[in-house]
C-alpha cells in the first residue's frame, strides 16, 4: 500500500477587501439603485426673440401692393376688351377728333370748289366730289382713331408695367427688412440656445456622476492582488504510513524465517 499526501488550499477574502466591499461598494450600489429618476425640466430649445416674433408677424401681414392690383386691372381691361367695347372706344375717339377733321374737310372743300368752278363742274360732279371727300374723311378718321387707341393701349401697358415693377420692388424691400430682423434676432437666440445646451450638459454630468464614482469603487475592489487571504495546508494519510510500516515488517519477517529454517 502506498501513502498519500493531500494538499488543500482554502481561499478566504482578505479582511480589508471584504470590509471595502461590504461598507463602501454595496451601500453605494444600493443608494444608486434606490435613487428615483429625475426628469429634466429645463428648456431645450431657445424661443424666438421679440424682434423675430415681430418679423414673423410682418411676414404674415404681407399683402400684394396696391400697385400690382392696379396693374392687374389695366392688363385685364385690355385683355378682356370685347369687339363692341373696342368699337365704342373708337367712336369716342372719332367724336373727339371730329372738330379737327371737319376743319381739314372745309379747307379741302374750298380748294376743290375752286377747281370745280374753274372746270365748270357743278351738279352731279360736285356731289361726286363731296362724296369722295366724305369717304376720305371717314377713312382718315377711322385710321387716326385706330392709331390713337393703339397708342392708348401701349401707354396703359407701359404704365401697368411700371406700377407692377414698383409694387414688386416695394414688396422685396419689406421682405429684406424682415429678413434682416430675423437674422439679427437669431444672433441673440443662438446665445440663448448655447446657455440651454450648457444647462442640459450639466444635468447629464450630474446624472452620470454617481455611476462614474461607482465605477471607480468597483475598479478599486478588483485591484486587490490575487491570492491574498489564501491559506495552504498539508494533510498526511495515517493509514498510508501504517501500511508502509507493516510492509517493512513483513519483509523483515520473511527474511528472518528463511534464515532460521535454512
Amino acid at each position: 500500500m502506498g501513502g498519500r499526501t493531500t494538499t488543500t488550499q482554502t481561499a478566504t477574502m482578505d479582511p480589508i477587501q471584504e470590509q471595502f466591499i461590504t461598507e463602501d461598494i454595496i451601500p453605494f450600489a444600493r443608494e444608486i439603485r434606490d435613487t428615483p429618476f429625475k426628469q429634466y425640466t429645463g428648456d431645450r430649445v431657445a424661443e424666438l426673440t421679440p424682434i423675430q416674433r415681430n418679423a414673423l408677424g410682418g411676414y404674415g401681414a404681407l399683402t400684394l401692393p396696391s400697385e400690382i392690383g392696379e396693374a392687374t386691372d389695366i392688363y385685364r381691361g385690355i385683355a378682356t376688351r370685347t369687339p363692341e367695347q373696342r368699337q365704342a372706344r373708337l367712336s369716342e375717339i372719332q367724336e373727339q377728333m371730329a372738330p379737327m377733321l371737319n376743319r381739314r374737310f372745309a379747307q379741302q372743300g374750298v380748294g376743290r370748289e375752286a377747281q370745280a368752278i374753274k372746270a365748270n363742274a357743278f351738279g352731279d360732279r360736285t356731289a361726286l366730289y363731296e362724296g369722295e371727300r366724305q369717304a376720305e374723311l371717314d377713312a382718315r378718321a377711322f385710321d387716326l382713331a385706330n392709331r390713337q387707341l393703339a397708342q392708348e393701349d401701349a401707354l396703359a401697358m407701359r404704365s401697368a408695367g411700371a406700377l407692377s415693377g414698383s409694387g414688386i420692388q416695394g414688396l422685396k424691400a419689406q421682405q429684406n427688412i424682415l429678413g434682416s430682423q430675423m437674422t439679427a434676432g437669431d444672433t441673440e437666440r443662438q446665445l440663448q440656445q448655447q446657455q440651454l445646451d450648457a444647462d442640459f450638459n450639466q444635468y447629464l454630468a450630474e446624472m452620470q456622476y454617481p455611476l462614474t464614482q461607482f465605477g471607480v469603487l468597483t475598479g478599486a475592489g478588483q485591484a486587490f492582488p490575487a491570492g491574498i487571504g489564501t491559506t495552504t495546508g498539508t494533510e498526511r494519510d495515517p493509514m498510508g504510513s501504517f501500511g508502509r510500516v507493516l510492509s517493512g515488517l513483513g519483509s523483515f519477517g520473511m527474511g528472518g524465517g528463511f534464515k532460521m529454517f535454512g
